[in-house]
């Protein structure tokens, strides 16, 4: 009787756990180094989340805390040109994080697609993509992952 060597199944079933697998094992340790729970980066993501200069630029009145958060002040001589927005009427991000999650905040994770639909909507934001690899879009990822 001839031995049949089985070692390509076990190679075969590594490689198929690890395609599936490598997104939330990636997050996972992502969080376990202290990615995720970066104070810093929190601080730097709120004001990120705020800042209606940096999203509005030339004149336009923007941010993400227009539609998302209750303590928003809003400039009342400053004209907002969002079709979806509705002022008194915030559309809380608490659970997003929860809802979006794949634990890894990269330009593939549902979170950052979200980000970008909000960003890049016409009736929305109106503004064109803007990269992971930018310092303010990583610091308001780690804002929005806490939420």
């Amino acid at each position: 009787m001839k031995n049949v060597d089985y070692w390509w199944v076990v190679v075969l079933i590594i490689v198929v756990v690890l395609f599936f697998a490598w997104r939330p094992l990636t997050g996972l340790f992502a969080g376990v180094s202290g990615q995720l729970t970066n104070q810093e980066g929190y601080e730097r993501g709120k004001k990120v989340f705020y800042d209606t200069e940096l999203w509005g630029g030339k004149g336009s009145y923007k941010s993400c805390a227009m539609c998302h958060a209750a303590d928003f002040n809003r400039d009342s001589a400053k004209k907002i040109e969002m079709g979806s927005y509705r002022e008194d009427e915030p559309y809380p991000l608490i659970g997003i994080s929860g809802k979006y999650s794949s634990g890894v905040l990269d330009s593939g994770s549902e979170l950052y697609n979200q980000v970008m639909r909000c960003l890049t909507g016409p009736d929305r934001m109106a503004l064109g993509r803007v990269s992971m690899q930018s310092k303010y879009m990583q610091d308001l990822m780690l804002y929005l992952k806490r939420q």
